[in-house]
């Protein structure tokens, strides 16, 4: 009976442990909540290299917040993972939303509404561009979505692109946007959990795509024979940003796991055949292809998430530099560029209380970020007075 006692003891422990290290890298892949007692709304105080700083809340009660933008008269629209585009006016939140998105997929954590931008002529034509995990009988795929802001409300809200990346795993299901120097609009695209699909030119899976405003697309491109004309970059695991390098036709994207690449046309940045950490390559690259190494790789992961490039004068020693929101750790990651590497690396805090997902310099020369949690926030990071 000892033997047999002992003997289910050990299998109990083996199979914890077995679970915990489950749990651990469902976390590492983005797709867990962390644990522990919720955020309070009191300032958070932290030291940096250069300045003091402390971080507050500029509005909770959003269910799971991803991407924000800024308004001409400083109100900001934040996206819900779920459907909703939700207003902050005169620093409060307003209860009924401006949007409700109809046939979001959504799943924790991964997929559902996800980027905003407004047009580059937003003061004339108040459109507001969206990605978003869209349904349909083959399962889900990234498409960019626009309507027209009208005071508290958006209308005509309507597709501008799908992408052709649909498929029924629930992981891989990012989506972000940015407009170019060239005036085009960039979508950059994650895989679906699909990574084989990523290698071939027919399919916008692990894609950087460029189209006009209107979602027509150009007649050629970087790449020729084999590829979707659209298609500016490839060999991209999980983006989650997408953003334009000043006074070039560059652009910084940040991969979900461990990355941070400076995308360049007809560009590939190795996925499913390099990796520099998360994921398992399908396989050596093909002969003679090229790959691009990234600008910057991070192990153990950080799960970045959002980038902006600070060009404030809150934080002047700070102009030019990177700010990377990181999930996982729950903080934010700030990068000095150096011409082919960073030349320095700083965490501005960690361990928040909740995962940052976006950040974006505020026009007020601050630096905002929202929080990936049911009861997520929009947050600043301010100078401590």
């Amino acid at each position: 009976m000892k033997r047999a006692f002992g003997f289910v003891v050990v299998l109990v422990l083996i199979s914890a442990a077995v679970f915990a290290a489950q749990g651990q890298r469902q976390g590492q892949r983005g797709g867990g909540q962390p644990a522990g007692p919720p955020m309070d709304s009191t300032p958070k105080a932290f030291n940096t290299a250069d300045y003091k700083i402390r971080v507050v809340t500029v509005a909770e009660g959003l269910a799971y917040p991803y991407s924000f933008a800024f308004l001409p008269d400083g109100s900001i629209i934040v996206s819900e993972s779920e459907g909703r585009l939700r207003m902050i006016r005169d620093g409060k939140l307003l209860a009924e939303p401006v949007a409700q998105i109809p046939n979001v997929h959504f799943v924790a954590g991964r997929g559902g509404f996800m980027d905003i931008i407004l047009h580059p002529k937003f003061a004339q034509n108040h459109w507001v561009y969206f990605t978003y995990d869209k349904e349909g009988e083959k399962g889900a795929t990234q498409a960019i979505g626009r309507g027209t802001l009208e005071g508290n409300k958006l209308t005509g809200v309507k597709d501008v692109f799908v992408t052709d990346n649909w498929g029924k795993a629930d992981g891989h299901l990012s989506a972000r946007i940015n407009f170019g120097r060239d005036g085009m609009l960039y979508m950059a695209i994650s895989d679906h959990n699909v990574p084989a699909n990523v290698a071939t030119g027919t399919s916008h899976a692990g894609k950087v795509i460029r189209m006009k405003e209107d979602g027509t697309l150009p007649t050629s491109g970087p790449f020729g024979n084999g590829y979707r004309p659209e298609i500016y970059a490839t060999g991209f695991r999980d983006p989650h940003a997408i953003l334009p390098i000043p006074g070039t036709d560059d652009f910084w994207e940040v991969e979900h796991g461990d990355e941070l690449n400076r995308v360049k046309a007809g560009g590939n940045y190795g996925w499913p055949f390099v990796t520099t950490g998360e994921g398992d390559p399908i396989g050596p690259p093909p002969a003679g292809s090229k790959m691009t190494e990234p600008y910057m790789k991070q192990w153990p992961v950080f799960h970045f998430s959002g980038l902006t490039f600070y060009n404030g004068d809150k934080f002047p020693k700070w102009k030019g530099n990177i700010f990377i929101g990181c999930l996982e750790t729950q903080e934010v990651h700030r990068v000095v560029p150096g011409k082919d590497a960073a030349t320095s690396r700083e965490t501005l805090f960690k361990d928040l209380g909740q995962r940052v997902r976006s950040i974006h310099e505020g026009p007020d020369g601050y630096i905002y970020f929202t929080t990936d949690n049911p009861a997520g926030r929009v947050m600043r990071i301010e100078p401590q007075k």
